[in-house]
């Protein structure tokens, strides 16, 4: 995720803040806040308590955002492999969504508030009970904000754990802190909002426009990837049935039985792996785009089930030499590299036809080769990729 994601999801908090069947409300959501208390407007002590009591209602919000966090990370492993189809059907719902703000289109059914506030007794108001209030309120409020709050979800059920988290906040700080504002400006704020709405729904056409931006950013980008995997996909089937042509008659090329040391001493050999599948990514030392791709693929090694699934580098110091002083040893060192790194005399270079950097070679759990993937790719691309190589493998 880039940060063009977190303020797109900031700013879907916001426009929900805003919306039709919020905006309007807003004083009587806070009087609700303040309690019954009529003191004086300037009285301190006053202003503390309706901020902190501010806070806890927006706590309140928050906690219904994060159980719903929760059920993201339920489904997340569900929809992984069609994660580029739901941001697309993510980036369509939050144009709906805008158009709907910015009165192009009209849905009757985000003009509906579920209200429990009838019931919820106010008087007495104190930091449980404004808790309890906006807790109350989120399931109130979904009808209408719940379509950009499903936005989010989809993000976030298709990002990493921490991530996924990440943009909740996110979206429940563009939610909240005007609460918080509410609280702190109380008296001057409701004042400001009963006299100049037309201002603030102005703001809100510009939130409109803005998440129109991101949707039509999130359709682009997953149409992109899908693209981008159904180029990489065909390079896949292209590089291994060349290698067949070029190495062996059969239907399947073996990868011969290697025996090679890692940076940290220790040996692998192909029948260490027998049953799980090996991606083996060729790089150099003088590779700009081996170097930029480093995190990406730790964080694709980090994320691969060890049982079935071993990522591993392969270096050659003749290759190396090729264009650099740098050994092998000395680039590892540079930056800092974790994942193993066997160090190759250029057999395995040659046995595969390696001429490009850098590159992912994939083998299956019976030692047999599968295919190649060339260029720089991000984690989530190597996993995709990953995919299909196994996809190829089975089907054979």
């Amino acid at each position: 995720m880039d940060i063009m994601t977190y303020i797109g999801v900031f700013i879907e908090g916001l426009a929900s803040f805003m919306s039709p069947c919020i905006l309007p409300l807003i004083p009587l959501y806070m009087a609700y806040i303040a309690g019954t208390d009529t003191g004086d407007g300037n009285n301190v002590k006053r202003r503390i308590r309706i901020f902190i009591t501010t806070f806890f209602f927006t706590l309140g919000i928050s906690t219904v955002y994060f159980i719903l966090a929760i059920a993201s990370d339920v489904i997340r492993d569900v929809i992984t492999d069609i994660s580029d189809i739901v941001m697309i059907i993510g980036g369509i719902i939050m144009i709906v969504i805008a158009l709907y703000q910015l009165g192009i289109i009209d849905i009757k059914a985000f003009n509906k508030e579920y209200s429990f506030r009838d019931k919820f007794d106010t008087s007495g108001m104190n930091f449980l009970k404004a808790f309890l209030l906006g807790f109350v309120f989120s399931f109130a409020w979904t009808p209408c904000i719940g379509p950009m709050m499903a936005n989010v979800l989809i993000l976030a059920s298709t990002s990493e754990a921490i991530v996924g988290n990440l943009l909740i906040l996110f979206y429940a700080l563009g939610f909240t802190i005007p609460f918080l504002l509410l609280g702190i400006f109380y008296d001057l704020a409701l004042s400001f909002i009963k006299k100049h709405q037309g201002i603030i729904i102005k703001i809100s056409k510009v939130a409109a426009v803005i998440i129109i931006l991101f949707g039509v950013y999130m359709v682009y980008d997953a149409s992109v990837n899908i693209y981008n995997t159904k180029v990489a996909y065909e390079k896949l089937l292209a590089s291994s049935s060349n290698t067949q042509e070029d190495t062996s008659s059969q239907d399947t090329v073996s990868m011969y039985e290697f025996e090679l040391y890692d940076q940290y001493g220790n040996v692998h050999t192909l029948s260490d792996y027998e049953g799980k599948y090996v991606a083996l990514n060729f790089v150099a030392s003088w590779c700009t785009y081996c170097i930029s791709e480093i995190d990406d693929y730790k964080a694709f090694a980090d994320s691969l089930d060890e049982d079935e699934v071993v990522a591993l580098y392969v270096m050659s110091d003749n290759v190396n030499s090729q264009r650099s002083d740098m050994t092998t040893d000395e680039f590892i060192e540079e930056y800092g590299i974790e994942v193993p790194v066997l160090h190759d005399d250029d057999t395995m270079f040659n046995y595969l036809g390696i001429s490009s950097f850098p590159t992912i070679a994939y083998i299956g759990p019976d030692g047999t080769y599968i295919g190649y993937q060339s260029g720089a790719l991000d984690s989530d691309t190597m996993m995709e990729i990953f995919n299909l190589a196994k996809e190829r493998y089975e089907s054979r």
